[in-house]
């Protein structure tokens, strides 16, 4: 009985032939993957075009470099301000890093426009440091903690790409 119904399952069309006899068409069974091969093309266009679609490693180390470059520029600004950290100490981090940071196509403008953002930080800062001293003094201490420990991982070297 499971032959019959695996015979009849493949049967779908009858053919009548010229001389009245109806003949059975038997499909031969295709495999699942079949649609899946018969598509190969369209998916292999569809997946360049998405890694097409992604930024290239290149450019997201460059971002990235950049990126620190100015977040980097933010902090020491907050740190000569008000960690006491002199002039020349923001010469010598800023000549180490940029060393480091050597997929950064801005540097200095990136830099820059850190420094320029550690402006408004400072404003903040010295109006806090005016209404509330011990809220500055605590809010001091513990940016000052992180702004060095983010400045010495910054420094630690990296492995190569």
């Amino acid at each position: 009985m499971g032959a019959a119904r695996s015979v009849a399952a493949h049967k779908r069309f009858f053919a009548a032939p010229e001389d009245g006899h109806q003949e059975a068409i038997v499909y031969k069974k295709q495999s699942r993957y079949h649609a899946l091969l018969a598509l190969a093309p369209i998916l292999a266009l569809l997946l360049s075009l998405l890694l097409l679609a992604h930024p290239r490693p290149v450019f997201a180390s460059e971002d990235s470099d950049n990126a620190s470059a100015e977040a980097a520029g933010q902090r020491a600004r907050f740190a000569r301000e008000f960690c006491g950290g002199s002039e020349q100490d923001v010469v010598e981090y800023k000549d180490k890093l940029r060393k480091i940071l050597t997929e950064a196509s801005q540097f200095d403008t990136r830099w820059q426009a850190g420094w320029q953002r550690g402006d408004s930080d400072a404003i903040q800062m010295r109006s806090l440091q005016l209404n509330s001293p011990p809220e500055f003094a605590v809010r001091v201490k513990s940016n000052c903690d992180r702004i060095k420990w983010q400045a010495d991982n910054l420094l630690r070297a990296r492995p190569p790409k």
